[in-house]
């Protein structure tokens, strides 16, 4: 027998809603959520770190943050300390000079000068926080070079002094992060070759390098605040979509995602979407999938191996490159939340623990000491100037310990070179100063006050059982 229902019926329904409505948007809102968070926090960091406005919100919040207009480069003067606050786990091991770009009109030339007694890279990533192509001692060599960098499906003439050898970004806004080896923390005379290397970092816009007229970058207004997604969810669907416009997914030379685009499309999710378009109870249930996104990307960005890595993890192989193998989840919690972008592992490992040796979470309130043996310490391959280093963060904020002077140990700098008899390095890591901190192969580092923190493990150009076979095993941090 056919059933109809009559126009009130259905005005009924539409006006109750249905429970299949929210559920179903929270169900997919977390995948949409997952998917597209490194949209909104890149979006918010291009913000901060760019714009007038961005710039007048950082100092009236008493943040350091790398601030330059679009198009050209931030170079700090210092190596990172605790009055960086902008989270991302900053390493204290090289100068960083940041820039964003944007390429939607025209390419940008990068040149940078010879470099031949340091590690230096300048990573590239995507809006979407996968790199897409590196300059550095490691990628490209030491010499001296001016390259292109062009956005999704340019192709135009190329000068004859510049050269094209970098894949093409997938999205027109992009990240460069540049890292200035310094290899004495203690010598302003290292620091000033470092800093003299980052000055010839130079970005020109490829009309300004054709016609030789100088560039002036200016930097945008922007006056309103966008969502910090780190700490609210309130307005990240709508911060998703706008950044998606301008940065669509899946744009060649990317992965094709229109399969998954489609299927956020039907809870008004992604590129071209209005959420206004959408019933109550699907806005209410995107909404409760962003909060508990967040949440499940934090809990992520936490967590830990097992105990035959002696609580240390590796990042997953494909780390630096999640989303276009379909990781999104690692993209988010580990490359975007964790730490904005992420290095290919060839080029710099980070092994991470949260988790002392009995599986307990690190605490300022306890006592550690982690023991490296003569034969225990991390490989490096020292033909690309690599090295390791060790360093602290808490876990509230990503940041370096507040108010620590004794945060970060690394391989190359003099005042760390000391072994004791049996050619080990014992580390201390608590809040006050062991009693032994200075005698030979002894160090310190110290831990938040109150407040648990983690460990990341830093090898840069690794070796083979680091980078490939992921054999290599840290030493375990022992409570006292």
């Amino acid at each position: 027998m056919k059933t109809t229902t009559t126009k009130k019926q259905q005005n009924d329904v539409a006006t109750t809603g249905n429970d299949w409505d929210e559920a179903y948007a929270y169900s997919l809102g977390i995948q949409a959520y997952i998917y597209g968070f490194p949209w909104v926090y890149l979006s918010w960091l291009k913000w901060l770190w760019s714009t007038e406005g961005g710039k007048e919100y950082a100092e009236a919040s008493g943040a350091s943050v790398p601030w330059a207009p679009i198009n050209s480069f931030f170079k700090s003067t210092a190596l990172a300390t605790p009055e960086n606050t902008t989270g991302g786990s900053p390493n204290c091991d090289t100068l960083y000079a940041t820039g964003w770009l944007d390429v939607s009109d025209e390419p940008m030339i990068l040149s940078v000068p010879a470099v031949d007694d340091r590690y230096y890279c300048i990573q590239m990533a995507c809006i979407d926080s996968d790199n897409f192509a590196y300059v550095g001692t490691y990628a490209t060599g030491t010499k001296a070079a001016n390259y292109l960098i062009g956005g999704p499906g340019w192709n135009g003439k190329i000068p004859d002094n510049v050269m094209d050898v970098l894949p093409r970004s997938r999205t027109p806004e992009i990240l460069l992060m540049g890292r200035t080896g310094v290899n004495d923390s203690n010598s302003q005379e290292d620091l000033d070759k470092a800093l003299a290397i980052q000055e010839q970092y130079i970005i020109t816009p490829l009309s300004n390098w054709i016609s030789g007229e100088p560039y002036v970058p200016v930097a945008e207004a922007a006056p309103n605040i966008p969502i910090n997604p780190t700490v609210e969810t309130e307005g990240t669907w709508e911060a998703m979509n706008n950044a998606m416009n301008i940065n669509p997914p899946g744009v060649l030379p990317g992965v094709d995602q229109s399969q998954l685009l489609s299927l956020f499309a039907t809870v008004g999710v992604g590129p071209n979407q209005l959420l206004s378009e959408q019933s109550e109870e699907t806005i209410t249930g995107l909404n409760s999938a962003a909060e508990d996104g967040l949440a499940l990307l934090k809990e992520m960005g936490n967590s830990s191996a097992s105990s035959a890595l002696n609580y240390w993890s590796y990042p997953p192989r494909d780390i630096g490159q999640s989303g276009q193998n379909g990781d999104f989840i690692t993209r988010s919690a580990l490359q975007a939340l964790a730490g904005i972008t992420a290095h290919y592992p060839d080029e710099n490992v980070y092994i991470h623990t949260s988790l002392d040796n009995r599986g307990e979470s690190l605490s300022g309130t306890s006592q550690y000491k982690m023991y490296f043996d003569e034969d225990e310490f991390p490989t490096f391959d020292a033909s690309y100037f690599g090295f390791w280093s060790i360093t602290m963060y808490q876990t509230s904020d990503f940041n370096l310990v507040t108010d620590s002077n004794s945060y970060t140990i690394n391989s190359y700098d003099p005042q760390y070179q000391s072994r004791d008899e049996k050619g080990g390095m014992a580390i201390y890591l608590q809040r006050d100063e062991p009693s032994d901190n200075g005698e030979d192969g002894v160090y310190w580092l110290q831990s938040p006050e109150d407040e648990d923190f983690y460990l990341i493990l830093r090898v840069y150009v690794p070796g083979p059982t680091i980078w490939n076979t992921q054999t290599y095993v840290p030493p375990a941090l022992v409570i006292q």
